[in-house]
C-alpha cells in the first residue's frame, strides 16, 4: 500500500470520525451527511476505479476510463483531495476554526478558513489542468472526441479558471442556504450553527479562491517552462 492511498484513508477516518461528532452537536444533515458523502466520494473514487476492467469497457469508452485510472492512481491525488476532507476535519466542534474564538482571529480580513478554500482552489485547478492533458493524450486520433479535446487542452488555464469559478460560486450558495437551514432547524444563534456564511466572509472565501488559482496557473506554467524543449531536426 502506498503513502498516498494510507494518507487518503487517515483523512476518510477524520471524515467519519468528525461527521460522528458533527452530528451529535448539531443534529442537522448539514452539518455531517453532506460533507461525509463528498468526501467518501472524492477520497475512495480511486479505489472504485482501480478495480473497473478496462478489457469489459467499450472500446470508444476506454481512453475515458484510462485518463481517470491515471489522473485518480496519481500519488499526487491524495493531495489534491485533502484540503475538502481538512476543511470539514476543522469543523469538529472542539476546535472548529468556523466560528469561537479561531474565527475571531484574522489577518487583513482572512480567517483560518481562507487557508482550506485557497487550498481547494489551487487543487481544482490543478486536477482540472492535467486531467484535459491527459485526455488529450489517450484520445486517439479518429475518435470523435479527440478535437474537443485537442481544443481543451490548449485552453486548460481559461477551463480551470471557469471550473474555479463555478464551483465558488455553487459552494457560497450551498454555505448560504446549509447556514439559513440550520439556523431554523436548531433555533440556535446563527453564530452557533455549524455552517457560518456572511457576505464578507463568502468575499474573502472567494479572494482566498482566487489566489489559490492564480498559484495553481503560476505552477503549471513553471513546470512547462522547465521541460525540455525538441530540438529541430
Amino acid at each position: 500500500m502506498r503513502p498516498s492511498d494510507l494518507a487518503r484513508y487517515g483523512l476518510w477516518a477524520a471524515v467519519a470520525i468528525t461527521a460522528r461528532r458533527n452530528r451529535r452537536e448539531y443534529g442537522v444533515a448539514t452539518a455531517w451527511l453532506t460533507h461525509l458523502a463528498g468526501n467518501t466520494l472524492t477520497l475512495l473514487l480511486p479505489d472504485v476505479v482501480r478495480r473497473l476492467p478496462l478489457e469489459r469497457v467499450p472500446p470508444a469508452l476506454q481512453p475515458l476510463l484510462r485518463t481517470l485510472q491515471r489522473r485518480l492512481d496519481d500519488p499526487r491525488y491524495a493531495g489534491y483531495a485533502a484540503p475538502l476532507a481538512l476543511g470539514f476535519i476543522l469543523s469538529y466542534p472542539d476546535f472548529s476554526i468556523y466560528h469561537g474564538r479561531w474565527a475571531e482571529r484574522k489577518l487583513m480580513g482572512f480567517g483560518a478558513d481562507s487557508l482550506p478554500h485557497a487550498a481547494a482552489a489551487y487543487a481544482l485547478a490543478r486536477l482540472v489542468s492535467e486531467t484535459l492533458v491527459t485526455l488529450d493524450e489517450e484520445l486517439p486520433a479518429g475518435h470523435r472526441l479527440k478535437p474537443p479535446a485537442r481544443w481543451a487542452a490548449g485552453h486548460v488555464d481559461a477551463l480551470a479558471t471557469a471550473a474555479v469559478v463555478l464551483v465558488t460560486l455553487i459552494w457560497e450558495l450551498g454555505e448560504y442556504l446549509a447556514h439559513e437551514a440550520e439556523v431554523q432547524a436548531t433555533g440556535r444563534d446563527p453564530r452557533e450553527v455549524n455552517m457560518q456564511w456572511s457576505l464578507p466572509d463568502a468575499l474573502t472565501d472567494a479572494i482566498a479562491n482566487l489566489l489559490g488559482l492564480l498559484l495553481a496557473l503560476a505552477v503549471r506554467h513553471r513546470a512547462l517552462a522547465g521541460r525540455p524543449q525538441p530540438h529541430p531536426t
